[in-house]
């Protein structure tokens, strides 16, 4: 990619801190320039997207920009990440162009929205302190009381949430995760002896269908 030289930034008077003023310079500079974007990345399983970004000038490629997002990590994210993936690689290619604000790549609604996400992170992470405080007084209590039942509901409301569960075992003294892995072990023998109970009763039912057939 050749090398780019600021002053070729002709709109000079454009406050280039958003992305729409980025756009529209670009297009008064090149009318027939081209901005072309592309998905690299789209994974369903934690929600992470990248896209590229090309800027094109009379059929050459001027620049090339990434940007990824993230599904869920703000509330523009939770239904717009794909589209906020793609508007940030626009953004950041033109910068790459030329088109910067203060020297940086970001956008003021780049920026905005990374403040809002450490906001967002910030706000989980006190959430998730809380929960864990909550659920092991809880769990601790119910385990003293060899209370079965309630062990079971702590469980539950831990279930599918590492972190969650994490924090809580770790609070547990030796004593009490003892208990745990006991109830653990006498859970897995339950089901082996059902599993047992089960498979002779089918053999029990397939021989006497075996006999009642010879016999007929």
């Amino acid at each position: 990619m050749e090398n780019l030289i600021m002053n070729t930034v002709t709109n000079l008077n454009f406050d280039y801190s958003t992305i729409e003023s980025r756009v529209k310079a670009f297009r008064l500079d090149h009318p027939s320039g081209q901005i072309i974007t592309e998905i690299v990345k789209d994974n369903e399983s934690n929600g992470e997207v990248i896209f590229k970004a090309h800027a094109v000038v009379d059929g050459l490629t001027k620049a090339t920009s990434h940007a990824m997002e993230t599904k869920g990590i703000s509330n523009i994210s939770q239904t717009s990440h794909l589209e906020y993936a793609e508007t940030n690689a626009i953004c950041r290619v033109l910068g790459m162009m030329g088109y910067l604000s203060n020297n940086q790549l970001e956008s003021k609604e780049e920026l905005e929205n990374a403040k809002l996400q450490r906001k967002e992170l910030l706000k989980k992470e006190k959430k998730l302190e809380a929960d864990i405080a909550r659920l092991s007084i809880k769990y601790k209590k119910a385990i003293d009381d060899k209370n079965e039942e309630a062990i079971d509901e702590c469980r539950t409301e831990m279930a599918g949430k590492s972190k969650l569960w994490d924090g809580v075992r770790d609070s547990l003294s030796k004593k009490q995760l003892d208990y745990i892995y006991s109830l653990n072990e006498k859970a897995f023998d339950e089901i082996k002896i059902k599993k047992e109970i089960r498979e002779a009763r089918i053999r029990k039912a397939a021989n006497e269908s075996l006999k009642k057939n010879l016999n007929g």
